[in-house]
């Protein structure tokens, strides 16, 4: 066949594409130290590596290509890169690992000179990475999970040294991986220093331990932010929770739930919401939830939910919460044009929560056009589509964003920018004043006209 090669041919391919993909990540770039901190105290991975990059080629280096195990390509949350608390642009690269690791981009703010080092700070967010052990567990036994990561931060670059530091929510550790160095003193554990580590090198970290974290995961969040100029902007908000810690091994029992540990079950989420929020609302299918709190504070309204019954592994429960936020909080008008921009957050207001798919949906008023949005990570779809309410014509535009993976990360802020016609803005009002003005006029003219039934009296003479 013409396509065929030979055995010979095949491997001096694969030296071939090995080679290049070195130079494409930058073989001119070592890595003199990597301090890590991986961070599972919660329900998700926070991983920052602080690397000190240095160029050991002869010409400027513009930028450096960061990795990530090819295994953890679908928990990938986030990733982010800064370097003297500058974020730096991150690309995904098409190119992947010789172990299929996923390549990011990482553009310097200013080039890297030969011998120059400059320190970089790498941030991963990772979701799903933790496996319930056992998968049933009794009411009130711990609850426990397995973590399975790398010792070694994946880098396309030699390391020279490098330091390991991981953090648990308590020091109940049943099993670790004990690669020496290492050390376990209460919840941190430390591996390292290792010395001379070479590209794409991972040794695995095992460990099996007790956490405290509410395992609270969002299959399916829909959030709907309604903008009208002559109210505020209305957040309607569905939830479909469900905790993904180990599942209840027998029936439940509130008396031992009331006295005892509550092992991996939790039953209230507390959300930030806006300042001034009001009119909030928490509610299900069967109606309106009592079971909740608000309290006021400087800075936000803090929202305290409390589902009918607390949520065991494998639980789910499905709710609605509404609020509206004063428009003039949110909404800014660009000064010298009829151009405004709402500038509000794009994830859920709860704590320490993971959403596996979001659905963003921003309604604007009739009459908006050249809608622009801006936001600080990467949204996995855009669509548009048409909202038709009441005293609407054509309908209001809406914005639809979709993305997935988020956690508290994506509680960061976003603008719609839009251009709305001032005389839009009273066409409402002037409707309703038309409609009421015609409704009494054609009252008026209905009364002053006869239409009763009688009798000619020109015949009856």
């Amino acid at each position: 066949s013409a396509f065929s090669t030979s055995a010979p041919a095949r491997m001096r391919s694969a030296v071939s594409f090995t080679l290049a993909l070195a130079i494409a990540v930058g073989a001119d770039l070592a890595i003199d130290s990597v301090e890590r901190n991986i961070d599972l105290r919660g329900q998700a991975e926070k991983s920052r590596a602080v690397m000190v990059v240095r160029n050991v080629g002869r010409k400027p280096e513009v930028g450096m290509t960061i990795a990530v195990p090819a295994d953890r390509e679908g928990n990938i949350s986030y990733v982010k890169v800064t370097a003297s608390k500058r974020k730096l642009i991150v690309d995904k690269s098409a190119q992947k690992g010789p172990n299929g690791e996923i390549l990011y981009k990482v553009k310097f703010s200013k080039p890297l000179k030969p011998n120059q080092a400059r320190k970089v700070s790498a941030i991963f967010g990772y979701v799903g990475i933790f496996e319930p052990f056992p998968a049933v567990m009794k009411q009130n036994d711990p609850h426990l999970v397995k973590y399975r990561g790398s010792i070694y931060e994946t880098s396309p670059y030699l390391v020279k040294t490098q330091t390991t530091n991981v953090k648990l929510s308590t020091g109940n550790v049943i099993s670790s991986t004990k690669t020496k160095p290492h050390v376990h003193k209460g919840d941190k554990l430390t591996y390292g220093p290792y010395t001379n580590i070479p590209a794409y090198t991972s040794k695995l970290l095992s460990l099996h331990f007790e956490t405290q974290a509410k395992f609270a995961t969002v299959t399916e969040l829909e959030r709907e932010i309604k903008v009208c100029h002559w109210g505020g902007v209305v957040f309607s908000e569905t939830y479909n929770l469900r905790n993904s810690g180990s599942k209840l091994k027998d029936v439940f029992s509130r008396i031992d739930y009331e006295h005892m540990q509550h092992g991996a079950s939790f039953d209230y989420l507390s959300a930030k919401l806006p300042k001034n929020s009001y009119g909030i609302d928490y509610r299900d299918d069967i109606g309106n939830i009592s079971t909740s709190n608000v309290r006021e504070t400087s800075k936000y309204v803090l929202f305290e939910m409390h589902p009918r019954f607390p949520l065991f592994g494998g639980w789910k429960a499905i709710f609605n919460v509404y609020y509206t936020v004063p428009i003039m909080q949110l909404v800014r008008s660009v000064s010298g044009t009829s151009s405004y921009m709402l500038n509000t957050t794009f994830s859920t207001p709860f704590d320490n929560v993971v959403v596996e798919k979001a659905t963003v949906k921003i309604v604007l008023p009739e009459g908006t056009s050249d809608i622009k949005f801006v936001a600080p990570f990467e949204i996995d779809n855009v669509t548009t589509e048409v909202q038709k309410t009441y005293l609407d014509l054509t309908g209001r535009p809406v914005l639809v964003l979709q993305t997935s993976n988020l956690m508290k990360y994506h509680m960061q802020h976003f603008q719609i920018l839009y251009s709305y016609p001032n005389i839009m803005l009273h066409r409402g009002p002037l409707f309703v004043v038309i409609g009421f003005a015609s409704f009494f006029a054609f009252m008026i003219v209905a009364s002053r006209v006869d239409l009763r039934v009688g009798v000619d009296k020109s015949k009856e003479d």
